[in-house]
């Protein structure tokens, strides 16, 4: 099972009902990468934090905080 270094992420990928493949889709890169980045084996650009804030509509601490 794989261990997600970014929770709040996803929990808030649940509650909006999105996939790792509708977050590729959105930042433009594999779903691989987006399964790295949320394991926290890749970072995130500035440019993915600023559109997933964006399209979640959730600031920085919401989205990548810890809990």
């Amino acid at each position: 099972m794989l261990a997600y270094k970014y929770s709040n992420l996803v929990k808030e990928m649940k509650r909006k009902k999105e996939s790792q493949r509708s977050l590729s889709k959105i930042l433009g890169i594999s779903e691989n990468s987006v399964r790295n980045k949320l394991s926290g084996r890749n970072d995130w650009t500035i440019g993915e934090i600023e559109t997933l804030c964006d399209y979640f509509k959730k600031d920085y601490y919401e989205l990548f905080g810890k809990e």
